[in-house]
């Protein structure tokens, strides 16, 4: 089953429940925050490395701590020394979302709001193009962040990055089912949904699925945190 969490940045927390998220974190990571000139993408950097660590620990008994980040050389993240683990993160607007299953993964989350359509012809392949012309003007908007989302979902999936360019291969989305057509090797899941706010998600992994969405509140991350750091303690 390929687990999903995701968190809302704009959650109320306190001070120390930050500095518990942030103590987490590797040293890059908050020299990587810090940088930031915006507080959204400070809590998104920590947030999401925050809550990769958090999953990954629970999924292998780990410490938090003892896990460390690596990319490939396109920028897809890792955990070194882990062969049977993979994740992949994402954000937009107010939520930060993880991924984690026992194979490949790549998932996308974008928030929908209006954009011009010219960006899809110039830069998805011409079927999708047309596909989105042939829906009623206000399903539109909606057709486009799914087929953003699949693209880039399948892009992270594939750990290449923007070396593959997204009119390079094109996903039907007329059937009963999502079809998938590329030269690169297909994913064995593909899902598209939307989830709380009207934000579209879409997966791509290696493993058969199911997908298990679950928003997870800050407070209660941190409270496990801290749970599991005193039980570590005591061993």
């Amino acid at each position: 089953m390929v687990e999903i969490y995701y968190i809302d940045i704009e959650e109320e927390i306190s001070g120390l429940d930050h500095d518990a998220l942030l103590g987490i974190c590797s040293r890059e990571k908050r020299m990587e925050a810090s940088r930031f000139r915006f507080e959204p993408d400070r809590k998104r950097a920590v947030y999401g490395e925050a809550l990769a660590r958090y999953m990954i620990a629970g999924k292998t008994g780990l410490s938090m701590n003892e896990l460390i980040f690596d990319k490939n050389r396109y920028g897809k993240p890792y955990i070194r020394g882990q062969q049977r683990i993979f994740f992949n993160l994402s954000h937009s607007g107010r939520y930060v979302i993880c991924g984690l299953d026992q194979e490949e993964i790549g998932i996308d989350l974008e928030e929908v709001k209006s954009m011009d359509l010219g960006i899809a012809r110039k830069f998805f392949h011409a079927n999708e193009y047309i596909y989105l012309l042939s829906r009623e003007p206000e399903q539109r908007m909606d057709a486009l962040f799914e087929l953003w989302t699949l693209k880039e979902s399948y892009i992270k999936y594939l750990g290449v990055g923007l070396q593959k360019p997204l009119d390079a291969f094109y996903f039907n989305l007329e059937g009963p089912s999502v079809e998938l057509h590329s030269n690169d090797r297909i994913p064995a899941f593909i899902q598209s949904c939307t989830i709380k706010g009207g934000y579209k998600l879409a997966v791509c992994a290696d493993s058969p699925g199911p997908i298990r969405v679950r928003q997870m509140a800050v407070k209660d991350i941190v409270s496990d945190i801290g749970r599991r750091g005193l039980q570590h303690m005591q061993k």
